[in-house]
């Protein structure tokens, strides 16, 4: 740990929560229209409807037409990079272990945690995976089913809060680049850690990816094209925990054998001036 700037360390993990909390805090934010309002727009600019549809079906849409769960169309992408993030935030919590409980349990705190980390982010992420699936199957189906799928879709899903989900992304990616900054003031050695910077690099890729989802297509389609990006975040997040899983529990059996054997003065030593060793091989296998 010579020359860590602490301050610097604490910076940075602080970025990456503040992003966390961004991510599921996106759901309070991203509001689009009620489902009254988005049926009225609709009605009041029928050529943001495909041509194919007949306008006096658009004239004649009610929201009873829907029923009371097409109030909320579903903005899944950015609640979906807290996963990642989450994943980031462990790593790079890991590195900042060694100031809160000493060098020595390092190792054994360590595997725990990303062993509990990765499982959580394994199951977490299947279940968004599948959601996410079923909710771009349903919209994809519904809007290609003209005419009445295709209204019943711009009616539910047709509005999306571009503006307010830039906004927030571009929040969530400053964070993302002051936490590299701060940790690069906090130890210059990081970028000796190839797979660390792999992974603060893959994060901020996933932001963009999410920001470039939202803007590539006109806005009656961004519903479908966010639930992709979704998709992507929730398999991404899946293999990065299953990593982050398998490197816990080498690192939990290797701790557990030395304890086996038995540890005298010299190998506590030892096993005190590896700790950043030890903590940049979790790093790595996350």
């Amino acid at each position: 740990m010579d020359g860590l700037r602490r301050w610097a360390l604490w910076v940075a993990v602080a970025a990456i929560v503040l992003a966390v909390f961004a991510c599921i805090g996106a759901g309070f934010l991203i509001s689009p229209p009620s489902l009254e309002d988005r049926i009225l727009l609709l009605q009041q600019d029928p050529s943001a409807a495909p041509g194919e549809l007949d306008q006096d079906d658009i004239a004649d849409l009610s929201a009873d037409d829907f029923g009371e769960s097409a109030d909320d169309p579903p903005g899944l992408a950015i609640p979906y990079l807290a996963l990642p993030l989450g994943l980031l935030l462990i790593i790079v919590a890991l590195m900042a272990l060694p100031l809160i409980i000493g060098n020595r349990r390092v190792p054994l705190v360590g595997g725990i945690v990303s062993i509990v980390g990765g499982l959580a982010a394994v199951i977490g992420g299947i279940v968004m995976t599948i959601v996410a699936i079923a909710a771009l199957l349903t919209m994809v189906s519904l809007f290609l089913a003209a005419p009445w799928g295709t209204l019943a879709y711009l009616a539910i899903f047709g509005f999306f809060d571009v503006g307010t989900s830039a906004a927030l992304l571009g929040l969530i990616l400053v964070l993302q680049l002051a936490a590299i900054v701060f940790l690069l003031v906090a130890q210059q050695r990081i970028l000796g850690n190839k797979r660390l910077v792999f992974w603060l690099l893959l994060s901020l890729l996933l932001t963009l990816l999410t920001m470039l989802l939202h803007s590539i297509v006109p806005v009656i389609l961004v519903s479908i094209t966010d639930a992709v990006g979704a998709i992507i975040l929730a398999v991404v997040g899946v293999v990065w925990g299953l990593l982050l899983l398998v490197g816990g529990v080498i690192s939990l059996v290797k701790q557990l054998s030395l304890g086996r054997q038995g540890g005298g003065p010299l190998r506590e030593r030892e096993a005190a001036d590896t700790t950043v060793g030890s903590v940049g091989a979790t790093a790595r296998a996350g």
